[in-house]
């Protein structure tokens, strides 16, 4: 638990300690598998909902949520090296050393925070799924439902700060893995973050108007 804090708390010192020591995967593998597990919760609630409605048909939902749930977890587990790639490959810019593992281990760590607002999607999601079945029949409903509800844009504005945080981690942690200066770490990190964040943001504006 000390550890998890210090990621959290103070993630310069943290990752040069983790330097000293050989690559392990163990504990940031276990944080991105409890985020994939979440993510297939939240993908079965969603699909089953939608697809739950009359116009879908029943029979048809529970065979689409597993598919939803098996979509919502493979889909964190290709971002994790995904991600890690891109912040890779921006750093060698920036005349970043260092292995592609000791990258991906460190930006698994980043997912703690994700794992935070993971749980609290969750529940919007059980908050909404009402509503989801209710407009699963007319997409264009549903959407403007999606945009419009003050759960979900509460969801958006929290999963900016939990990014927000996320991002937080990694920079340290690509900043010791690829022995970066922190002006090198932040650019890396922060363009491909900040665009997502400013589509989030967009999307949010656009809603609320």
């Amino acid at each position: 638990m000390s550890e998890i804090i210090n990621v959290l708390t103070n993630p310069d010192s943290f990752f040069k300690e983790k330097m000293t020591e050989r690559i392990q995967f163990k504990v940031p593998t276990l944080i991105v598998i409890l985020n994939a597990l979440m993510g297939a919760i939240s993908g079965y609630i969603m699909t089953k909902a939608i697809l739950s409605s009359a116009a879908v048909g029943g029979g048809f939902s529970g065979a689409g949520a597993i598919f939803g749930a098996v979509g919502g977890f493979l889909g964190v587990l290709v971002v994790w090296p995904i991600y890690t790639a891109v912040f890779y490959g921006l750093s060698a810019l920036f005349g970043g050393e260092g292995s592609f593992k000791r990258s991906l281990e460190f930006v698994g760590y980043g997912y703690i925070p994700a794992l935070l607002n993971s749980i609290f999607g969750l529940y919007v999601i059980n908050q909404i799924s009402d509503s989801l079945q209710a407009t699963a029949a007319n997409p264009a409903q549903m959407a403007q439902m999606l945009a419009n509800d003050p759960m979900m844009q509460v969801a958006t504005l929290v999963g900016i700060i939990f990014q927000l945080w996320s991002a937080n981690i990694w920079i340290f942690g690509l900043k010791n893995a690829r022995n970066l200066n922190l002006r090198g770490a932040l650019i890396s990190v922060g363009l491909p973050v900040g665009l997502l964040i400013l589509y989030s943001l967009i999307t949010y504006i656009g809603g609320i108007a």
